[in-house]
C-alpha cells in the first residue's frame, strides 16, 4: 500500500497536539493476563524475550509495539519461526491480539503532518546530499562541510529544530537518505518508508509493504527526472520506490534459499543495483529438527530499471547433503558467510568488496569472517582474505546436535559487520580497511590480491562486537568504534568502550576517547544501565573534520577528527515532543543512525534489540543562529 498524502500544514498548533499526545502512554497498555495470548506468549517467546540482555532478543515493550502483521512475519517466516512452529493459526492470532492490546491509534497523524503548498514537492532534479549508507561507492562515510552544509565549528551550537515519531516502530536501524529539501527514511518494523521535509519534518508521502523493511536507502535514477529509492526486506526482496510519489516500481526477489534476508544496503552504481545476502539460519538451527544448514551470503546484481536478476556472486559452492547428526537429521553444508553491510564499489580496478560473517555448518571454507572481491562485471570471485578460520556458529552451538564440525573449529561469532572502506594510503596508492567483531581493524592491499598490509586488535571482541557496525575515513585516520566492555588486559590494553583513531598507513593509535558513563541528573531513573552499558556499536560518520558517534546509552558524542576532544554531546533517551503528534521516545542509538545535510544533522534513536533500549523518534538539529 503507498500513496501521495495531501494538505495541511506544521505549525505551533502541531507541536500542541503533539504534546497532548505525549501526555497519553507511549507504549501498549499493561499486559491483559487473562487474554488467551498471553499464555501463548509465556509457552514459546517469555524464555528470550522476558530475558533480552543475556538472549539477545527483543524485549517484550518491543514486540508489543510492533504492528501485527510484522508480528505475523517473525512466526512464519522470520527468526521466530523455529519456537512457533507448533502453534496453530489460531494460536498465532491470539499470539498477535495479545501483543497489540493498548497501542495508541495513530491512524490520524498522516493527515494531521502531511507538507503544505511548495513543501509537498518534491525535486526530481535535486542532486542527494547523501545517496547511500557509506555516503559514496567507497563508504568513506565522510562529508564535506560543502556536501553536508555543517561546518565543524557549528557542532557546538547545534540544537533540536524538530522531532518525528515513527509509529510501532521500536528499533530505528535505518540511516536516511537526503535529495534537495527531502529526506527519506524506512521504518523498518512498520515496514514503511517515509518522505519528510528537512524544515519541517512535515510528511510528503507514505509507502507500506506487507513484510518488514530491514536495510537503509539508497538514492538513485532511472532515467533524468525520474528518482528512485532502495531498499531491502526482511524477505529478502529489493524493493525500488518512486521517489516522488512513494509507489512501488518493482519488487525483486534476490534470494538464493528461502532463509535469505537483506540486511545491508544495496547500492545504486550505474543503472545497476548490487544487494549483499545475509541470513536467519542462525535462528533456525537451534531446532535439533532443523536441516542445519543451506543459506550462505552473496550479492546479487540486479538492472535498476526492471530489478531483474543480472549475475549472482556467491560466497561458496552450493550447499549439498553431508552426513546426519547425533539425533539423525540430515546436514547440509557449506553454509554461512553472511553480508551484513554495504558493498563498496571500486571503480578502478572492477571490482566490489564485502566483508563476510561466520560458518554455519561445515564442511570449512576460506571466505567467513573475510574481505571477499567480485567481478563488477560478472559476480566472479576473484580473491578472499580470511581473518577468522574456522568459525562455526549459530544459536545451536557449541553443544546442539546442529553445531556439527564445532569440536574441530571456533565458536566466536566474529563477523565483518561492517562495510569494506577503500581508502587513500599517504602515497597516494589504494588501502583497503575493514573493522571486525573481534575488535580488529584490518588493512589490505588491493593491488596484490588483499595481501594484509596491518591490523591491530583494540578489544576482545565478542559477538556484538569488538567493531560492531562499521568504520570511516578522514584524511590520514580510520574512526574504529568499540562496542565491547571488557576491561584493558596485558592480552588486550587498549580495551573498553572507545572510539580509536588510527593512522592509516600504520594501524597505530592517533587518539582514544573513552566511552565513559553518564548517570547525571536523572538519568539512572530513565536508564539503570547507565554507568555499565554504554556501547559504541553504530559506524561513525564524519562531517568536516568532526566525528559523529552514537551509543547504546543514547547519547550522541561529537568529537574533532584531528584530537579526539569532545565538541558537543545530546541525550536522546527520554521522551519528545513531536511534530506528527505521534508519542516518541528516544533509546539506544545502534547500527546506523545519523546523516547530515542542507545545514542540518538527522539522528534516530531507539534500538529494540539485544537488551537494548526501544524508541522510535527521528531528531533534526540545527545550528543556533
Amino acid at each position: 500500500m503507498s500513496g501521495r498524502i495531501g494538505l495541511a500544514a506544521i505549525s505551533v498548533a502541531m507541536m500542541a497536539i503533539a504534546t497532548a499526545a505525549l501526555a497519553q502512554p507511549a507504549g501498549p497498555a499493561a499486559a491483559d493476563a487473562g487474554h488467551p495470548g498471553k499464555a501463548v506468549y509465556d509457552k514459546v517467546c517469555a524464555a528470550c524475550h522476558d530475558h533480552p540482555a543475556a538472549s539477545r532478543a527483543p524485549s517484550l515493550d518491543s514486540l508489543r509495539a510492533m504492528r501485527p502483521s510484522s508480528v505475523e512475519y517473525h512466526t512464519t517466516v522470520g527468526y521466530m519461526r523455529t519456537q512457533a512452529k507448533d502453534l496453530t493459526a489460531a494460536e498465532r492470532k491470539q499470539l498477535e491480539d495479545w501483543l497489540s492490546l493498548g497501542q495508541p491509534d495513530n491512524s490520524g497523524w498522516l493527515q494531521r503532518s502531511q507538507c503544505r503548498g511548495a513543501a509537498e514537492r518534491i525535486d526530481p532534479a535535486a542532486k542527494p546530499a547523501v545517496a547511500t549508507w557509506g555516503v559514496d561507492p567507497h563508504n568513506s562515510r565522510a562529508l564535506s562541510a560543502a556536501q553536508s552544509g555543517l561546518t565543524k565549528a557549528d557542532f557546538a551550537r547545534l540544537e533540536l529544530a524538530w522531532a518525528v515519531g515513527l509509529p510501532q516502530t521500536p528499533t530505528m536501524r535505518s540511516q536516511p537518505v537526503v535529495a534537495g529539501d527531502t529526506l527519506f527514511i524506512v521504518a523498518s518494523d512498520a515496514g514503511r518508508m517515509y518522505a519528510f521535509d528537512v524544515r519541517t519534518g512535515c510528511a510528503k508521502w507514505q509507502y507500506e509493504d506487507a513484510a518488514p523493511l530491514r536495510s537503509s536507502i539508497s538514492y538513485g535514477e532511472l532515467a533524468p527526472g525520474r528518482p528512485v529509492i532502495v531498499a531491502g526486506d526482511a524477505t529478502g526482496f529489493v524493493l525500488a520506490i518512486d521517489a516522488r510519489t512513494g509507489k512501488l516500481v518493482w519488487r525483486s526477489d534476490a534470494r538464493l534459499v528461502e532463509a535469505n534476508r537483506i540486511t545491508g544496503t544495496p547500492v545504486i552504481y550505474k543503472g545497476r543495483v548490487y544487494a549483499p545476502l545475509s541470513a536467519t539460519e542462525i535462528n533456525h538451527a537451534v531446532d535439533e529438527t532443523y536441516e542445519c544448514c543451506k543459506a550462505q551470503g552473496a550479492v546479487v546484481a540486479m538492472d535498476l530499471k526492471t530489478g531483474k536478476k543480472l549475475w549472482v556472486g556467491r560466497t561458496m559452492v552450493e550447499a549439498v547433503r553431508t552426513q546426519k547428526s547425533r539425533v539423525g537429521t540430515q546436514m547440509w553444508g557449506p553454509s554461512g558467510a553472511p553480508i551484513w553491510s554495504s558493498p563498496a564499489i571500486d571503480e578502478k580496478r572492477g571490482l566490489l568488496y564485502v566483508g563476510t560473517g561466520e560458518q554455519n555448518s561445515i564442511p570449512f571454507v576460506e571466505t567467513t569472517d573475510a574481505v571477499v572481491a567480485f567481478d563488477l562485471a560478472t559476480g566472479a570471485r576473484k580473491w578472499s582474505f580470511q581473518a577468522t578460520p574456522r568459525d562455526l556458529w549459530h544459536y545451536g552451538c557449541p553443544k546442539g546436535p546442529n553445531c556439527f564440525g564445532s569440536e574441530t573449529g571456533v565458536t566466536l561469532d566474529h563477523d565483518f559487520g561492517g562495510s569494506v572502506i577503500i581508502a587513500k594510503r599517504a602515497d597516494g596508492r589504494d588501502i583497503l580497511l575493514a573493522g571486525q567483531k573481534s575488535g580488529a581493524v584490518w588493512a589490505l592491499d588491493p593491488d596484490s590480491g588483499g595481501k594484509l598490509i596491518w591490523t591491530n586488535r583494540l578489544s576482545k571482541g565478542g559477538a556484538n562486537g569488538g567493531v560492531h557496525w562499521g568504520t570511516a575515513v578522514y584524511g590520514n585516520r580510520v574512526f574504529a568504534p568499540i562496542n565491547d566492555a571488557t576491561p584493558p588486559s596485558a592480552d588486550y590494553p587498549t580495551a573498553g568502550v572507545a572510539l580509536h583513531a588510527l593512522d592509516i598507513d600504520t594501524g597505530k593509535i592517533l587518539w582514544t576517547a573513552k566511552g565513559e558513563g553518564d548517570c547525571s541528573g536523572d538519568r539512572r531513573a530513565r536508564y539503570a544501565a547507565c554507568q555499565t552499558r554504554i556501547g559504541f556499536s553504530p559506524a561513525p560518520l564524519v562531517v568536516d573534520g568532526a566525528v559523529v558517534q552514537g551509543a547504546l546509552d543514547g547519547i550522541l558524542r561529537v568529537y574533532d577528527a584531528e584530537s579526539g576532544a569532545e565538541l558537543w554531546r545530546y541525550d536522546t533517551m527520554r521522551k519528545f515532543d513531536t511534530v506528527n503528534g505521534v508519542a516518541a521516545n528516544g533509546g539506544a542509538i545502534d547500527s546506523s543512525p545519523y546523516v547530515a545535510a542542507d545545514g542540518m544533522l538527522f539522528v534516530v534513536s531507539g534500538y529494540g534489540r539485544f537488551g537494548e533500549v526501544p524508541g522510535n523518534v527521528l531528531l533534526a538539529f540545527k545550528p543556533k543562529k
